[in-house]
Order: C-alpha cells, then structure tokens, then sequence
C-alpha cells in the first residue's frame, strides 16, 4: 500500500519542479521575444538611456559604500592568511578577487535588489490594474515597450557599475594597505604586484559577467512582474521571487562562465 506521506513529498516535488521549469521557460521565451534589432535599439534609445539612468542612480552610492569596505576587508583578511608567507602576492590577490569575482556578484546582487525588486513591482502593479492590458488595446506589445528597454539598459550599465566597483574595492584595498600596521608591504609594492598580474582577459571576463547578468536580472524580474495577479499581495509575492530567482541564476551563470574561462586558453 502506497505511504499517503511519500506520495505527498513526491507529489510536492514534481509540483515544484515543474513550476521551475515553467519559470524558466517563460524567462527564456520572454527574453527572445524581447530582443531589440537595431532600429528597435535606435527609436528607444531615450528609454534606454533613462533605464540606465535609473539604474546607476539606484545603485551607485550603495555600491561605492560596500565595494569600498569590501576591498579593505580582503585586503586585511588574505594579509592575515598570508602572515606566516610572504605578502608581496597581496596585490595580485586583491586585484583578481575584485575584477573577475567580487565586483561583478556584488553589483549583480546590489542591482537585482534594488533595481530588479522595482522593475517587478512597477510591472506587477500595471499587470494587477490591467494597465498591461491596455497597451495591447492600444495595439503597443507591452514587451517591447516595458521589457526591452530594460534588458537593454541592464546589459549596458551592469559593465559599467562592474568597472566601476572593481576602482573603488581597489582603492580600498590600496587605503588599507597604508593604514593597516599588520601588513608589511609598502603601497608602491602592492600596486605594482597588483598591475602586473592583472590581465585584459581578467577584466573581460568580468565584463561578460555584466552583461550576462543584466540580461538575467532584467528578464527575470520583467517575466515576474508580467505575470503578477492578485493584487498587492501578488506585487510583493512577484517581487520576492523575482529578487530570489535571480540571485540563484546570477551564481549559475557566475560558474557557468568561470568555467568556460578556465578552459580558454
């Protein structure tokens, strides 16, 4: 006889699975049909531009407090890791964390938390009060008009908060350096490890990221906000799962790319 509590596990499990996959899906045919050719780019490139405004104002002086603070934190962290060893590497370290990992997940996290949460809501409510709706009345396809400026905005300001997070973690880190007793490199030394190790390929890899991150986000919260219903309960329950979602996908895509430049050559 079949245990009613295990079928309720499976049963629960299925459900769950399904609807990821349904999510997934309906990002990933969002996103296709929301991809801009040249002249769609050319006639919203005012929205773009105010999209990417938008972005950077949400989330500039945020990134600067943390990316700051987050490069003197590694700084001091990896010189205590590295105390028994020499610290001349201490440059080096700093400069790949922040270019290719750090400041890349964390304007990625920062945009889909402050910026991604708003695109949910702001969608949602006009999906909840049929606002959606009536640009198909007004025969205006809602996702060209809501989504692509959004995705577009995204992928281009994301590589520009990126490089942007990667200067103010270094400068931290170099202020640390001057500032920590307990670590024995001159500033000159820390500079010159850190520009000689870093590479252009490094900073590309962490430009990809951007974009491929601002992608996700973007179509990730647009896909929430658009399929929103129920009110203001359903605006916040979107948004929650909106900000959700793309964390996750942000750290897949995150390895997903690692990967494939470890195996360039």
């Amino acid at each position: 006889m079949t245990d009613l509590s295990t079928l309720g596990v499976v049963q629960r499990c299925g459900r769950n699975v399904l609807n990821t996959l349904s999510m997934l899906g309906e990002v990933l045919l969002l996103l296709g049909r929301s991809i801009p050719g040249p002249r769609s780019l050319w006639r919203e490139r005012a929205r773009i531009v105010e999209q990417m405004i938008i972005v950077g104002s949400e989330t500039l002086p945020i990134a600067s407090l943390v990316a700051f603070f987050i490069g003197m934190v590694l700084v001091v962290q990896t010189a205590d890791q590295l105390v028994n060893y020499s610290q001349e590497v201490l440059g080096s370290i700093v400069g790949l964390s922040m270019t290719k990992e750090l400041g890349p997940v964390l304007i990625a996290f920062l945009v889909a938390g402050r910026v991604g949460s708003s695109i949910t809501a702001q969608i949602g409510s006009m999906a909840v009060y049929d606002e959606v709706s009536a640009l198909r009345t007004m025969d205006i396809d809602p996702e060209r008009y809501l989504v692509t400026p959004r995705i577009t905005a995204m992928a281009l300001a994301l590589p520009v908060l990126i490089l942007y997070a990667d200067a103010v973690g270094i400068l931290g880190g170099c202020l640390a350096v001057q500032l920590d007793p307990a670590i024995n490199i001159s500033l000159a030394l820390f500079w010159d490890n850190l520009v000689s190790e870093i590479a252009m390929q490094d900073i590309v890899v962490g430009l990809v990221k951007g974009v491929v991150f601002g992608v996700t986000i973007a179509a990730v919260s647009c896909a929430f906000g658009l399929r929103t219903r129920g009110g203001t309960a359903g605006v916040a329950s979107s948004t929650t799962q909106s900000v959700v979602w793309s964390f996750v996908l942000v750290i897949v895509f995150d390895f997903i790319i690692v990967r494939m430049a470890v195996l360039l050559p």
